[in-house]
């Protein structure tokens, strides 16, 4: 008979990126997040549930962690477009992070109740591949926003479908449903930004 309360063991698998690569590349089942931690912590996290995914990453030493089954992770190289102008052969990254307290620390789930109006404010900034933030005038990129529930706000409740980022930054608001649910909210930006995804619960 299972342990009643028992937390659920995370796996990880430790990765080095060496010069000739740039990426991770992971797969993996039976998950709800997958995670890119370095040095200084976690760099990414991937909340789709997708069987497979792939970190940007500078060379270095990595973990990947996730509350699922690790089925393979591996360093690659992946094709990026370089930034234009001065930013020439530099790739960047979106982060997507939020307020909403995570009242279950073993499913990187944030949570907010499930009343129609109640509210998280959603945190997108543009990144360097090893995570650090970009802060320049120039990087004020438009990055389309959807969500697979609640509504996508601004500060002052109008509908928005995108933002634009003001020194690397960009906040906007999810509304919760009046229903138990998980969704995901997806900041799409155009190349070689990407995407980042990041999943809510209603409760």
């Amino acid at each position: 008979m299972p342990a009643i309360g028992r937390k659920k063991q995370l796996d990880e698998k430790a990765v080095d990126v060496t010069k000739k690569a740039n990426a991770v590349a992971v797969r993996a089942r039976d998950h709800h997040w997958i995670s890119l931690v370095g040095a200084s912590g976690e760099i990414s996290r991937d909340q789709s549930g997708g069987a497979q995914t792939s970190f940007l990453a500078a060379p270095g030493s990595y973990v990947v962690r996730s509350d699922g089954k690790l089925v393979s992770v591996a360093a690659t190289t992946i094709e990026m477009p370089a930034l234009g102008g001065d930013g020439a052969g530099e790739a960047a990254l979106l982060q997507l992070s939020s307020d909403a307290a995570d009242l279950h620390p073993v499913d990187g789930v944030g949570e907010i109740a499930a009343d129609g109006a109640a509210y998280c404010t959603m945190t997108l900034a543009k990144t360097t591949v090893a995570g650090d933030p970009l802060t320049r005038r120039k990087d004020d990129d438009e990055v389309f926003l959807r969500t697979t529930g609640g509504s996508l706000t601004d500060d002052h409740g109008a509908p928005v479908r995108s933002v634009k980022l003001s020194s690397g930054r960009a906040k906007f608001r999810l509304v919760s449903e009046a229903a138990p649910k998980i969704v995901t909210v997806e900041a799409l930006g155009q190349p070689p930004l990407g995407q980042a995804t990041l999943r809510v619960e209603f409760v």
